[in-house]
């Protein structure tokens, strides 16, 4: 299925307004594209218009148009937060080097953080792009180069004998579903910030300790030896710009 433009209108000038049901509340483009990956996700990226996005965020359909052109601006919205953004940060975690088991605990860590802000249930954009795998062509090419990019540093790992013997990429696909489980499971309070909020009252910590969680046990039990753990953990603090907090 091809997504056909919709018309566009010229982007308008001024502030956008909302519609009488719902008053202004958080990010009106976060909104947007959570509501439409709802719908795309439910009726298919066919089945779902630009007032029924508009209606779902809240917004005239007209001040929809002052944030996306047309219902493709906004898919592309969302396949740029899925996958791109998890491919910059890797990029940019090995081009700062580091032993493997260091550069993996800091992918981790840093990929549950930023699915954790995402607007949007990551599982309903797996289910649309899977439904509607001739759209989403390019949705599952930066998926394949996301988990190569896994695997790289994993082989890397078992190359330098530091990571033990393990299938690489059944390691990578693992792990990348571990990160968009724990997305999941801290989407039940709400938004990004009383995500973080319930996590805290439960004692959990924020999505950076979460996070932080979740490489410590993965590398942890990857490592060929598990005492250096706390020395992984380090360099890793020592190259990202915040600490792990303490859980």
């Amino acid at each position: 299925m091809v997504v056909r433009a919709e018309a566009e209108p010229p982007r308008r000038s001024g502030r956008p307004r909302r519609s009488t049901r719902e008053a202004a509340s958080g990010d009106p483009r976060s909104e947007i594209l959570a509501a439409a990956g709802r719908l795309f996700a439910e009726r298919g990226v066919g089945g779902t218009t630009m007032v029924e996005i508009a209606r779902a965020s809240g917004l005239r359909q007209s001040s929809l148009y002052y944030y996306f052109r047309n219902k493709g601006h906004v898919l592309e919205a969302i396949v740029v937060e899925a996958n791109r953004v998890p491919l910059r940060m890797i990029e940019q975690v090995r081009e700062a080097g580091g032993p493997a088991p260091v550069q993996l605990y800091r992918i981790i860590r840093a990929d549950v953080a930023a699915l954790s802000s995402l607007p949007y249930d990551l599982n309903e954009i797996h289910r649309l792009a899977g439904r509607d795998p001739e759209t989403f062509t390019r949705y599952w090419e930066e998926r394949e180069q996301l988990v190569d990019a896994v695997t790289q540093v994993i082989r890397a790992g078992i190359d330098a004998g530091e990571l033990r013997q393990m299938h690489p990429r059944l390691a990578a696909l693992t792990i990348l579903s571990n990160d968009e489980g724990t997305q999941n499971w801290l989407r039940v309070a709400g938004g990004p910030t009383a995500r973080d909020a319930s996590a805290t009252r439960a004692g959990l910590g924020g999505t950076h300790a979460i996070g932080g969680f979740l490489a410590d046990l993965v590398v942890r039990g990857l490592l060929v030896d598990a005492s250096t753990i706390d020395g992984v953990r380090q360099a890793a603090d020592g190259l990202d710009a915040t600490a792990v907090l303490d859980l």
